[in-house]
């Protein structure tokens, strides 16, 4: 069973009183390193006419060629060769050396995406079919480890996430076929370093994922995405169908009597004519949930009501005149609740809606104010019900069930998202909201949980209109957006308010004692060609440009 969850922030984590980033024109520390003529990092490839589309675009496009481990910088360049930045010695920042290529992949090779597993082992995907494990530890990167997908995927092919553990490895691979494919891909790892692909399983979903990541013990799979995402395959445990439950039918009992019914905010009121000026037997039974009606032994109606009633307050007369009508009226449980629709499930004649005025309200709306039900929701079919195919959801799946362990609906905008750790940054009014991802081991364990605050900065990005990467550091202390090109913004969430000692910083309006600040600072590029990779650590930043390495010390 789907455990429902909320977002819900620690409210000792958020700063109402945030009183704004101050632009400083205080110096950060720059260093560049180009690279030489004949090195030129990979752009993202042109995709062809069918796939130059929403899904294709989000997927393939603007992707980050920026790759960090032990300290050192990798990129793939355009011939497919990935390079190495070596930053783990002792030389000066201003004097780097040159990258070297650590392993040269086929030429056959699309659009490489990698991700590193471990500090000695790197996935690596071609972008066709092909997916690589690699042994980092040495200057040259030995090849482990080979698997052809062919038969399974279409390109493209983007390597998304890959983790780790007790042996096994796992692996995420996303494409396009009619729909967006997720194939999930475990791999056993020998004492004697063998490897084997021991399981492959798919899900499939309408739209590309906004994030979708492991869990580090390899159980199960978080998706954020439009839409819903199912498990399709599995070559281990067979996928068995879903179970959807039996939705409430109303039968039409067909008669030439027919019923009008009108609402206020605290009664339902049912009219039913006979047509007849003879005398007729009726028969009433109310009860909390359903609704007992007859004439003449002739069931009118048995139906199922679309909300409790208080059946002490209800009561129904019939008007002994020409007419022979009888009136129900029934005093709702939920005083306020609208109701769409009398009965939900059962059988009864047909029944109109009747517009009347409203006698009691709790706005400011005039007396003769009327509830204006546009349709008549007896009448609808099922191609005219509610999609949620436009909601975004955060969706955890369990590996071996295939079945949604937790689930979230995510309300508001998705600023970014990272992998390491898994983490997904939130807009919460006008602050983003970082919620980690955890790893279920026990049944009362939160799936996710707010781990920090990004004041103001879902008000400060939505004002860069040609913004590309967003990232922060993993200790929060700041949060960086990078424009196409040329230029970046640096939002520090807290610094010293002066730097000189004896000196004080003070509120012109309280006098209060302001010990510390957040700054932006503006940082532009002496490159202005695209931003192609943006890392952020602790202590730097580094963004890669065509032919150009930039280190930033924060």
């Amino acid at each position: 069973m789907t455990d429902w969850r909320e977002f819900r922030p620690q409210s000792k984590l958020l700063h109402s009183n945030f009183d704004g980033y101050r632009l400083t024109l205080d110096p950060l520390a720059h260093y560049s390193l180009k690279f030489d003529a004949n090195v030129h990092v990979q752009k993202s490839f042109e995709l062809e006419n069918d796939l130059y589309t929403f899904n294709g675009i989000k997927g393939f496009k603007s992707l980050n060629q920026l790759y960090m481990n032990n300290n050192n910088i990798y990129f793939v360049d355009q011939t497919h060769s990935i390079q190495q930045v070596n930053l783990s010695t002792d030389q000066s920042l201003s004097h780097l050396q040159q990258p070297f290529s650590v392993y040269q992949l086929p030429k056959t090779t699309m659009n490489t995406s990698m991700l590193f597993v471990s500090e000695s082992l790197v996935f690596v995907c071609d972008g066709r079919s092909r997916l690589f494990l690699l042994n980092t530890t040495a200057n040259k990167w030995k090849l482990l480890h080979e698997e052809d997908f062919d038969e399974s995927v279409t390109s493209p092919v983007r390597l998304i996430h890959a983790v780790c553990h007790e042996g096994y490895l796992h692996a995420v691979l996303g494409f396009i076929q009619t729909e967006c494919q997720l194939l999930w891909v475990t791999f056993s790892m020998g004492s004697s370093n063998e490897i084997q692909l021991t399981r492959r399983r798919t899900l499939s979903g309408k739209k590309w994922p906004d994030f979708v990541a492991l869990e580090s013990n390899g159980q199960g799979v978080y998706i954020a995405a439009e839409g819903s995402y199912k498990f399709v395959f599995d070559s281990q445990i067979e996928v068995k169908a879903e179970q959807v439950p039996k939705q409430p039918v109303m039968e039409k009992i067909e008669s030439p009597i027919h019923y009008i019914w009108s609402q206020t905010y605290t009664t339902i009121e049912i009219e039913i004519d006979s047509n007849s000026n003879d005398s007729q037997q009726w028969s009433v039974n109310i009860e909390a949930d359903r609704l007992k009606c007859s004439l003449n032994e002739s069931v009118l109606i048995d139906a199922k009501l679309y909300d409790k009633i208080d059946t002490k307050e209800s009561s129904y007369t019939v008007t002994k005149d020409k007419t022979n009508q009888m009136n129900i009226i029934l005093h709702k449980a939920n005083v306020g609740q609208f109701w769409s629709e009398t009965f939900k499930e059962g059988q009864s004649i047909t029944g109109d809606i009747k517009m009347v005025n409203i006698p009691e309200t709790t706005t400011t709306a005039d007396d003769d104010d009327e509830i204006k039900q546009p349709y008549n929701s007896q009448q609808l079919e099922e191609c005219d019900q509610y999609s949620n195919e436009n909601d975004t959801y955060l969706v955890r799946f369990d590996g071996d069930t295939h079945r949604t362990t937790h689930q979230a609906l995510i309300c508001n905008q998705i600023l970014f998202t990272k992998l390491d750790p898994p983490l997904l940054c939130i807009r919460h009014d006008v602050d983003g909201l970082i919620w980690q991802i955890n790893s279920i081991t026990s049944d009362n364990q939160a799936p996710w949980s707010h781990e920090a605050t990004l004041n103001a900065f879902g008000y400060v990005q939505a004002s860069k209109q040609n913004r590309k990467f967003l990232s922060t550091p993993p200790d929060y202390s700041y949060v960086l957006i990078s424009d196409v090109s040329t230029h970046l913004y640096l939002y520090k969430q807290q610094s010293p308010a002066s730097n000189l000692p004896g000196s004080s910083l003070r509120n012109r309006k309280t006098g209060k004692l302001i010990e510390s600040v957040a700054k932006q600072h503006m940082i532009s590029l002496e490159n202005h060609n695209e931003i192609l990779g943006l890392l952020t650590t602790n202590e730097r930043t580094y963004i890669l440009t065509d032919d150009q390495l930039f280190i930033i010390t924060i």
